[in-house]
């Protein structure tokens, strides 16, 4: 994959003025969306194999749509990411929904995970790169897809996959804590 990347990234540099930061961002936006997608290939076999993919999708879709603007913590290396997330899903998949979640416990969840969502996010160790515009942004895009969210689960709570996504919703913001928490730990050392 590295060589395709790489024929990308030269033909962009030969074609258009980019500047060698630019090109450099290219090949790690590149390489991003490679390993991304090779990881979510990887978890659908695995839980297609489970018996579990309808749940795997619902889920990684909750998941993206909330992620994508709200951040969370990263992890430096690709393989601690892969074990990282595919505990994730395992969590909400197939530990976390074996709790009963009752009316009362699902409001609970979702509420909690909306106000986490509306006091930290966007939770991002490249803030300093974004605009105080932009970071505003995220925040109001993540807290309203959070309540699309909450909105859609309180009327379909008996639906199937009601606790995947209120699980997989909890544990993104409390993902958001545990992120900011490092970031906060990060600044107090330097």
């Amino acid at each position: 994959m590295g060589y395709i990347i790489g024929k990308i990234v030269d033909y962009a540099d030969q074609n258009y003025e980019f500047s060698r930061f630019s090109l450099a961002k290219l090949k790690f936006m590149l390489e991003l969306i490679f390993w991304n997608a090779a990881e979510f290939l990887l978890f659908a076999v695995v839980f297609l194999c489970l018996g579990k993919g309808t749940e795997f999708f619902v889920s990684a879709g909750v998941l993206m749509g909330i992620r994508i603007f709200s951040g969370g913590f990263h992890l430096k290396n690709f393989t601690y990411c892969v074990i990282f997330s595919l505990a994730f899903f395992i969590m909400v998949i197939m530990v976390l929904p074996a709790v009963d979640i009752t009316n009362g416990l699902m409001e609970i969840l979702l509420a909690a995970s909306v106000l986490i969502v509306a006091v930290l996010a966007p939770v991002s160790k490249r803030n300093t790169a974004h605009s105080l515009k932009s970071m505003y942004i995220f925040k109001f895009i993540s807290i309203v897809i959070a309540l699309i969210y909450t909105v859609w689960l309180l009327y379909n709570k008996n639906s199937p996959y009601a606790a995947i996504c209120t699980w997989t919703i909890f544990m993104q913001s409390f993902q958001l804590i545990i992120g900011k928490g490092l970031l906060l730990y990060e600044k107090s050392k330097t």
